[in-house]
C-alpha cells in the first residue's frame, strides 16, 4: 500500500538548531485559522487535468487512479492511510464549468440549498450536489506513530457515485464503535463502472489498525477545531 511521504508537522525543541531553541513565533502573529487551507484529498480520473501536461494543474508523475493533495500537489500512489475525524453532509451549489464555474454556497439541508439557488441570477447554470465531507488526518505509516507521527489535516469530499462508499465507510466506523478517530484506514482508489459501462475510479476504505495515543490526541484537536467552527474547508 502506498502511503504519504513523510511530512513532519511539528518539531521538538531539541530537534532545532541551537540558535533557534527557546525562540518564538514571530512573523505569524496575524495568521489565523481562516488563513490556513485544509487541503482536499482527491483521485485523478481519466479526464482530470492533473495528468495532462498542457494543463496548469499538471502534476509531474501523475496518472489516473492516483490519490493527491490539492494544495501541495503531493502524490500518494493509489491509496492513502487516514484517520477519519469528523463527518458532515453538505448540499453544495456549483456553477457549471462551461458557464464559468465556481462555488456558490454550502448548506446543511436540501431545502436551504434550493432556497439559495432560487435567489441566484444564474441559477439555470448551477446545480445542487449532495456532498459528504470527511475530515481526516493523512498519516505516514512509516513515521514514528507512537511518539512523533507525520500527518496532514485534510478533507475527503465524496459526491455522486462516491456517496455509496461514503455510506459504507460510515457504517463500518459506526459498527466498530468508540470515537470516530479510533482507527486508521486505507483509503484506496479502485476501478469501477458507471451505468454506461465507462470505467472510473472510486473509493474503497478498509480498516488497518488502532491509532496510537499521539494520533488520537491530534485527531481530537482537529475534531474540536472543526466542530467549534474554528477550522473549516477553504472554498
Amino acid at each position: 500500500m502506498a502511503t504519504a511521504k513523510k511530512q513532519e508537522v511539528s518539531v521538538t525543541e531539541d530537534q532545532l538548531p541551537a540558535f533557534m531553541q527557546g525562540g518564538d513565533n514571530r512573523g505569524n502573529e496575524n495568521v489565523t485559522s481562516d488563513d490556513m487551507t485544509i487541503p482536499r484529498i482527491q483521485m485523478i480520473q481519466d479526464l482530470s487535468p492533473q495528468h495532462k501536461k498542457t494543463k496548469d494543474e499538471y502534476i509531474e508523475g501523475a496518472e489516473p487512479g492516483m490519490v493527491f493533495n490539492t494544495v501541495t500537489g503531493e502524490l500518494y500512489g493509489n491509496s492513502v492511510a487516514v484517520v477519519p475525524v469528523l463527518f458532515r453532509k453538505e448540499h453544495i451549489i456549483w456553477k457549471d464549468r462551461d458557464a464559468g464555474g465556481g462555488f456558490r454556497g454550502a448548506f446543511s439541508t436540501p431545502a436551504d440549498a434550493k432556497a439559495a439557488l432560487a435567489e441566484l441570477d444564474d441559477s439555470d447554470d448551477c446545480e445542487i450536489i449532495e456532498t459528504a465531507q470527511h475530515f481526516v488526518l493523512v498519516v505516514d505509516l512509516e513515521s514514528d506513530l507512537e511518539n512523533n507521527p507525520a500527518y496532514t489535516e485534510a478533507v475527503v469530499s465524496m459526491s455522486k457515485s462516491q456517496m455509496s462508499p461514503s455510506r459504507k465507510w460510515n457504517a463500518q466506523i459506526q459498527t466498530l464503535g468508540n470515537a470516530r478517530f479510533s482507527n486508521i484506514y486505507d483509503l484506496k482508489a479502485i476501478t469501477a463502472q458507471n451505468a454506461a459501462g465507462q470505467d472510473y475510479y472510486n473509493w474503497k476504505p478498509s480498516r488497518l489498525q488502532f491509532v496510537t495515543e499521539t494520533l488520537y490526541l491530534a485527531a481530537e484537536k482537529l475534531y474540536e477545531a472543526v466542530a467549534s467552527g474554528q477550522r473549516d474547508i477553504n472554498r
